[in-house]
């Protein structure tokens, strides 16, 4: 396929017009005019790169692209970055908020329909849904564990040494303070760094009881038990991983086009 009918679907598909965001969304690095492969990811950086130009990528899609709008300084770690794509002459395609809030690919929808949920209404970048399958927070879990992890990962367990209320669990290296019901009715699900949205009177008066991101902070346990609700850390990684499969999904099916999604695990 051609650069420019990538950069055209891309646009069309994720509306970046709608969002006021922190990067430049779409494509940020231009390279060759024919696409033969695309790799996607969720952060573009020197280990990602490296594994791209093994795979023979013409073009790659990550959530986490170059941030910042208005420069034209590359320099330092940046610099180190961008030479390997201008050296092999490979594309790099951006997509921030807009994947995030994209209604069927992107990373929020995504996790929503892992778990079979319906959706009742968008919110902030993310969704609230009805849980009705009624899985339980051990089977959600296990649920995003197989749905995210590469096949084969583990976590040591760890032991929760602390005796205190508002010390977290963790299953499959997810962190979960569950002082909500066993069965979750309500789910509010905000990819990435949305930790301090949990905190909202708004999600308690829409009836939210479990609320899923990809962060922690300070305040979230003694939310979580005052609250008497759910909040679920995924990790910023895995909880933004979601959006990049689907559209690499929706690309091959369109496109006469090889794809790969590659893996750069990252706990946090």
């Amino acid at each position: 396929m051609l650069r420019t009918d990538l950069e055209h679907f891309l646009k069309e598909l994720y509306h970046y017009e709608r969002f006021e965001d922190y990067c430049q969304n779409g494509l940020q690095v231009e390279g060759k005019e024919e696409i033969r492969k695309i790799v996607f990811g969720v952060s573009f950086n020197l280990p990602f790169l490296q594994k791209a130009i093994e795979a023979q990528a013409d073009a790659i899609i990550v959530h986490h692209g170059i941030f910042g709008k208005n420069f034209f300084t590359v320099k330092g770690v940046l610099k180190e970055r961008v030479k390997p794509l201008l050296q092999y002459n490979i594309s790099l395609f951006g997509i921030h908020l807009p994947m995030d809030a994209q209604e069927q690919h992107g990373n929020n929808a995504q996790l929503l329909s892992y778990l079979d949920a319906e959706v009742l209404e968008p919110y902030d970048l993310g969704f609230i849904g009805q849980n009705t399958q009624e899985h339980s927070l051990s089977r959600i879990l296990d649920i995003f564990h197989e749905k995210l992890h590469p096949a084969g990962y583990q976590i040591p367990p760890v032991e929760r040494s602390l005796a205190s209320i508002l010390t977290p669990k963790q299953q499959h290296g997810f962190v979960l303070f569950d002082h909500g019901p066993q069965i979750p009715r309500k789910i509010a699900i905000i990819s990435g760094g949305a930790a301090g949205k949990y905190r909202s009177e708004d999600l308690l008066s829409k009836g939210v009881d479990t609320y899923i991101s990809g962060s922690v902070d300070e305040a979230t346990p003694a939310w979580s038990y005052e609250t008497k609700t759910n909040f679920i850390n995924l990790g910023h990684y895995w909880s933004e991983k979601s959006g990049p499969l689907a559209l690499q999904q929706e690309i091959a099916r369109l496109f006469d086009v090889k794809t790969e999604f590659i893996e750069v695990e990252n706990v946090i």
